[in-house]
């Protein structure tokens, strides 16, 4: 009883982690890689995986106090549903493509890849990992 409530607050979780083929990419580029989700100390139901993309810009607001502002630019969702056993590992391919649109990385302008994990009633465990984008 106790794994499942340490686990739900994230003590003893899934972990995951981001695996890319690369780090530097251009503008309409394909990012292509895998999530590895780790089991913990219990099960755990997991119903999907996020994997984002999001844009930190730094620019004055007038209607805000913060010099940094995220963009949530493009997600999807890779459903799971199912249960993940303790100590067990499991390999999720995913690709997502850049918009030609995208601004390259700057002073100004940084981009993060975001994978969380969906887990009910339980701290949704998370990675980020910047990229570079090219012109």
């Amino acid at each position: 009883m106790w794994k499942h409530i340490l686990s739900s607050i994230g003590i003893g979780g899934v972990a995951i982690d981001t695996a890319l083929q690369k780090e530097a990419y251009h503008r309409g580029d394909k990012i292509e890689g895998t999530v590895l989700i780790n089991g913990g100390r219990a099960a755990e139901p997991i119903d999907a995986l996020i994997v984002s993309l999001h844009l930190q810009m730094d620019e004055v607001r007038e209607d805000s106090d913060f010099a940094y502002h995220d963009k949530d630019v493009k997600e999807i969702l890779i459903p799971i549903q199912r249960e993940i056993q303790p100590k067990e590992k499991l390999t999720i391919p995913f690709s997502l493509e850049i918009d030609l649109e995208h601004p390259p990385t700057s002073d100004t302008n940084k981009t993060f890849l975001k994978t969380t994990a969906v887990i009910p009633q339980a701290v949704d465990p998370s990675g980020q990992d910047e990229l570079i984008i090219l012109n």
